[in-house]
């Protein structure tokens, strides 16, 4: 320790255990505060936290009454170069009144709401429906239009648009896209299935569109073979949502350009866990403000 100490004498330096504790606790203090700073920055730009910010401004131009911003976003919707505010609210149905140890289970009366950065005027729409606490709100943009996609696990959905042409002025400026395709609750095929005998891992899957205007009559019967798959359907059972759809996205499905919109749904879920398997497949084209059926696919 003595040769160390007049090593640093040396230097010049004085070397003492008071001092090298003190500069151990400085660095540590340091790193907290970076640690700290680095976490309060991922959450601040992640969509919890925009979602926070953006809910004091949105406040500040409309009253929220009782009802939480659910998704929002800000973004140049109307190519003004003034960011717009696009977001959906409703009001939270929690599993106790216990509001610190109670989790969200629905949101009742979603509405819709796109708020002109530049004029400060409101379009708003009711989409009359209740989402699940993982309800979703998406923007998709093609060579033809912006569309709105709001979504939840358990199937409900809202696709909307713009009126281009009341845009400016923001009255009647919401398109409902599934209430023009049906006034029904929009769903997919119903699917029956069965195995085949001399092979239980052959599964044979009928579609019934039990009348729905919206989606072709489908007479095949498709056999899906899970033994390429290295899947055991033993370990399976039928989805207890015959015609719920599973899923909602959009793809550029034939590469013009335009967007089509394409359901999914799951045809088996697992019993051991929440793993699904097989899948039926329909892509719609959006004409005249509203799906238009274009093909189905039964796949694995």
């Amino acid at each position: 320790m003595n040769k160390l100490s007049e090593m640093f004498k040396k230097l010049g330096f004085t070397f003492s255990f008071k001092r090298l504790k003190k500069a151990i606790i400085l660095v540590t203090v340091f790193v907290i505060i970076g640690i700290v700073v680095g976490v309060i920055y991922k959450f601040g730009a992640s969509e919890a936290g925009l979602r926070i910010v953006y809910e004091k401004e949105i406040a500040k131009m409309m009253d929220l009454e009782d009802n939480t911003v659910i998704r929002a976003y800000k973004t140049d919707i109307n190519a003004d170069k003034v960011s717009d505010f696009v977001f959906i609210t409703g009001k939270e149905k929690r599993s106790s009144e216990d509001v610190l140890n109670s989790t969200i289970e629905l949101y009742n009366n979603v509405v819709f709401y796109i708020i002109d950065g530049d004029t400060k005027q409101i379009a708003k729409y009711d989409t009359k429906m209740n989402f699940s606490s993982d309800v979703r709100l998406r923007i998709s943009v093609d060579e033809k239009a912006k569309y709105y996609l709001i979504n939840d696990s358990m199937g409900n959905v809202k696709l909307l648009k713009l009126n281009e042409k009341d845009i400016v002025d923001m009255q009647n400026a919401v398109i409902d896209i599934t209430k023009n395709t049906t006034s029904e609750e929009f769903l997919g095929y119903t699917i029956y299935t069965s195995k085949k005998e001399d092979n239980q891992n052959i599964l044979k899957v009928t579609l019934d569109n039990y009348n729905k205007s919206y989606l072709k009559e489908y007479t095949k019967e498709i056999e899906l073979d899970f033994n390429e798959a290295n899947v055991d359907l033993a370990k399976y059972r039928e989805t207890y949502l015959r015609d719920k759809i599973s899923s909602f996205e959009f793809k550029d499905v034939d590469n013009d350009g335009i967007l089509e919109f394409v359901t999914s749904q799951y045809i088996l879920c697992s019993l051991e866990d929440k793993t699904n398997i097989g899948k039926v497949e329909i892509t719609f084209t959006i004409e005249d403000n509203k799906l238009v059926y274009k093909n189905v696919e039964v796949k694995i």
